[in-house]
């Protein structure tokens, strides 16, 4: 991690946190003669939702921090259940790989890989998960807003939501997570909702988010050269908006009002390092075909 005189970043970060069970530690070999380095990955099966009622959603990961790595390392090997440890867990680098299922009942069908770096986890006592009463896997970044919408559908009750652009990586170069979500927050309603007429005017609006229960949604594309070919696409609620800039200028949180939460601050430092929003504005994604989601189930994972 490199940081400017000012104390900025110098890259745009997706985080996502969480307590979950530590599974398949191993070496992973890497093809490339004698000077390719194995690395450390494992999976990491996140509890999501009500405690009495928590899923297990699969992350497979690349361990990358120094300490991580000393934990992981220690249970390669180890895959009994009883001995999987609990741990407090931090991502990065969130992406999605999507696959046509080889074999099995589902055969044929498209599935999804959530991929990340393991930046961080520490051990937890298991007597702790009786203190909780529900699994939160948060998800915060900035990137821009783009396509809010009303949506009604068929069968159902009409609910707000929005594509966000995220950014990650150096500033200078950055790449694009695109993730499609609801907006589950009141406040952050009114706030997409505020901004939706500069959206349409074709001006950047960068938002510091935080996002809930982050996963894959699969299909099979059905038109153009890929016709035939596994996508995916990352899903989430959105759940607070911390800071938004209007080409460059900062519109949320009014000057008079204080950064009040974590994730306004975090964005005050990574956005202050790239400037005006001088970065380009990545092209708008392509609406999802609509396909009947297909159930994601423990990934197909790398040997």
């Amino acid at each position: 991690m490199t940081n400017t005189a000012s104390n900025t970043k110098s890259y745009f970060d997706i985080h996502t946190s969480g307590i979950g069970y530590v599974q398949r530690a191993r070496e992973v070999p890497v093809k490339g003669g004698r000077k390719a380095q194995p690395f450390l990955a494992c999976t990491i099966a996140a509890l999501v939702g009500p405690a009495e009622d928590a899923i297990l959603r699969y992350f497979d990961v690349k361990v990358s921090g120094a300490e991580a790595k000393k934990l992981v390392q220690g249970y390669v090997g180890i895959d009994d259940p009883k001995k999987r440890p609990l741990v407090r867990f931090r991502l990065g680098d969130l992406w999605v790989d999507p696959f046509i299922r080889p074999k099995g009942d589902h055969k044929g069908e498209p599935a999804a890989s959530l991929k990340a770096r393991l930046l961080k986890a520490e051990l937890m006592d298991r007597a702790e998960l009786a203190k909780i009463e529900q699994y939160e896997l948060i998800t915060r970044g900035i990137g821009y807003l783009n396509r809010p919408r009303e949506v009604t559908p068929a069968d159902g009750d009409p609910f707000l939501s929005c594509t966000i652009g995220a950014l990650s990586g150096p500033i200078d170069d950055p790449d694009y997570r695109y993730i499609e979500t609801i907006v589950a927050d009141a406040d952050a309603r009114h706030l997409v909702r505020r901004c939706a007429q500069a959206v349409e005017a074709e001006k950047k609006v960068l938002i510091a988010f935080r996002l809930s229960d982050m996963k894959a949604n699969p299909y099979i594309r059905t038109k153009g050269e890929k016709a035939g070919e596994a996508a995916a696409t990352l899903q989430s609620k959105l759940i607070r908006i911390g800071m938004i800039k209007v080409d460059g200028q900062k519109v949320y949180p009014e000057k008079s009002e204080a950064p009040t939460s974590q994730d306004a601050t975090a964005a005050e430092e990574t956005v202050g390092a790239e400037g005006d929003t001088g970065i380009p504005q990545p092209a708008e994604p392509a609406a999802r075909e609509p396909e009947a989601e297909a159930p994601v189930q423990a990934p197909a994972l790398a040997a």
